[in-house]
């Protein structure tokens, strides 16, 4: 069964066999029919005749890529798949030069491409964000050297890292006439409305976390919990715990303190979607949980909202 969570698709053999053997892995990258992504920052490059498909380079056209340094993702049938970092070697600038690949942000664009690839993808950019930001040892402070594969490294001293994950609950909140409750954090898009979310501290259970920031936020006291799923979210390193859940406190006794949320206020159903098709508000793009839970109560996507 496909997860309903974009970004939590697909069935790729992460092998880790080959990961850690140097000789099947060097194998690996040499064989006929290796193929290598490419990945900047939160973006992948997409074929140039069909943007719903990701770019896939041969062994000989991905050296130009530094494909040596690529780190290894796992199979697909069989295939195995590279995912290279030109972080550093593609223009920051709208205006690229002839031949650069096409870039597709991960977020906006990965309901476009098959399960499949939508995880190799999700796979790349959070490898490569751990690898990029993380260059020294944090017990000692020396350098760290990257593994080939890619998945962990180890400084002078034989301290070893792996790559972080940091878990963050989200979470739809209702009320008892069945009202989800929606926020405005005044970082977002001047209209974007979204579910609460915050990151699980030291110690804490993710279901603790939904009780906290539901209420550090908008002084709503949950009454129960319910967990909904799971899904990666590479921005930087975060893996969303998502949860419905129900809460007795009526809109009128919600608290906001200004700066993290600027507004937050229970939707009916016909009142979210008459702010929608007035676009009054929007909502997380498909990709995001957010946007699932948002869904799940709402009982029709926002595509099918504005078609009527």
């Amino acid at each position: 069964m496909e997860s309903q969570f974009v970004l939590a698709r697909g069935n790729i053999d992460r092998d880790e066999i080959t990961r850690n053997d140097p000789v099947a892995l060097g194998a690996a990258r040499r064989s006929a029919d290796a193929r290598f992504i490419l990945c900047a920052e939160n973006a992948v490059a997409v074929d140039p005749e069909d943007a719903g498909t990701l770019l896939k380079l041969g062994a000989k056209r991905a050296r130009e890529w530094n494909s040596r340094e690529a780190v290894y993702l796992g199979r697909v049938d069989g295939t195995p798949f590279f995912a290279c970092d030109v972080s550093e070697i593609l223009p920051d600038t709208d205006v690229k030069p002839a031949g650069t690949p096409m870039m597709r942000p991960l977020q906006y664009w990965a309901h476009e491409w098959s399960p499949d690839e939508s995880q190799l993808a999700v796979m790349a950019i959070s490898i490569h964000q751990w690898i990029r930001k993380v260059r020294f040892c944090s017990v000692c402070g020396n350098p760290i050297a990257i593994h080939p594969s890619g998945w962990q490294a180890q400084c002078e001293n034989g301290h070893q890292h792996f790559p972080r994950t940091d878990p963050a609950a989200i979470m739809a909140i209702r009320d008892a006439e069945d009202r989800l409750l929606l926020a405005h954090n005044p970082q977002w898009a001047a209209r974007r409305y979204s579910v609460l979310s915050g990151f699980v501290e030291a110690g804490e259970s993710a279901e603790a976390a939904v009780r906290r920031e539901t209420f550090e936020e908008t002084r709503a006291v949950v009454d129960r919990v319910e967990y909904f799923g799971t899904q990666p979210w590479p921005f930087p390193r975060s893996l969303m715990i998502a949860y419905r859940a129900w809460t007795s406190t009526k809109e009128e006794d919600l608290r906001i303190d200004g700066i993290e949320m600027a507004d937050a206020r229970f939707f009916s159903r016909e009142e979210l979607k008459a702010e929608l098709r007035r676009g009054k508000l929007t909502i997380p793009p498909r990709e995001s949980v957010a946007n699932a839970l948002i869904v799940d109560w709402l009982g029709e996507s926002v595509e099918e909202v504005m078609e009527r």
